[in-house]
């Protein structure tokens, strides 16, 4: 039933994107990134991590790799992650736009997984809704075929100009994810950042991030024995970072 809903969520809306266009700029961005704790829809991977990445994007379609890599002392016992991701975007309306993507999730120091080449793999697929309106909210819906996961997403986002070349901008996620073994659990997200323009094309930021979890999903940690565990339903951490876009 999980899988029927995602696939059913999907289709539904490729079935309404128009054929893309032949015509489209291309543009590159790559950003890197410092992350006190990787949290990922409400569960703690690393305690302090590098993330870098980059993204094409052509007309409405984008296709992009990101990586999460553990530094500091429990870098020993996190697992890396390496992902790539495509998908396609198009408005429905002048207040409401569609996409439609895909994930590969990589972990090069696990074993299996659905693309075994140097480590475990899942695949995800994704399909979302957002209106251009107070608080820009969104809807998506995520299923994840190895992990038989699904996850909904609803956020709320809102930018406040603070100078000509500065910003407050404001997040609010709240989730729920359903799983074959791990079980069902919730999670929410209080995000803020403030960045700051230092050119056209290159931007910065500095935020702080308060994550939920109805399970002890975060705050990561190493045992006695050097295996990670997370004993935590609340967690604040930081991040800071760097993008460029051409």
């Amino acid at each position: 039933m999980k899988r029927q809903i995602s696939i059913s969520v999907l289709a539904l809306i490729c079935l309404t994107a128009p054929m893309p266009a032949i015509a489209g700029d291309l543009s590159v961005s790559t950003s890197i990134d410092y992350a006190t704790e990787y949290v990922f829809r409400g569960v703690s991977y690393q305690r302090g991590a590098i993330q870098p990445g980059i993204e094409a994007a052509y007309g409405n379609w984008t296709l992009g790799v990101w990586s999460s890599q553990a530094l500091g002392e429990t870098s020993s016992a996190a697992i890396d992650e390496i992902d790539v991701y495509g998908g396609y975007g198009w408005d429905l309306s002048d207040t409401i736009s569609a996409s439609a993507g895909f994930t590969v999730y990589h972990f090069p120091d696990t074993p299996g997984g659905l693309f075994d080449f140097g480590g475990a793999s899942t695949f995800e697929i994704n399909g979302g809704l957002s209106f251009d309106t107070t608080l820009a909210p969104s809807l998506t819906a995520y299923y994840d075929f190895d992990l038989e996961a699904f996850t909904l997403e609803g956020s709320l986002s809102h930018s406040v100009p603070v100078t000509e070349n500065t910003s407050l901008d404001l997040g609010l996620v709240g989730a729920f994810v359903t799983a074959d073994g791990p079980g069902d659990y919730e999670y929410g997200l209080v995000s803020a950042a403030l960045s700051y323009a230092l050119s056209e094309n290159v931007s910065a930021y500095i935020g702080a991030n308060y994550s939920l979890s109805s399970e002890d999903t975060l705050r990561f940690k190493v045992d006695g024995n050097g295996n990670g565990f997370t004993n935590s339903d609340e967690l604040l951490w930081f991040g800071t970072g760097i993008a460029t876009g051409f």
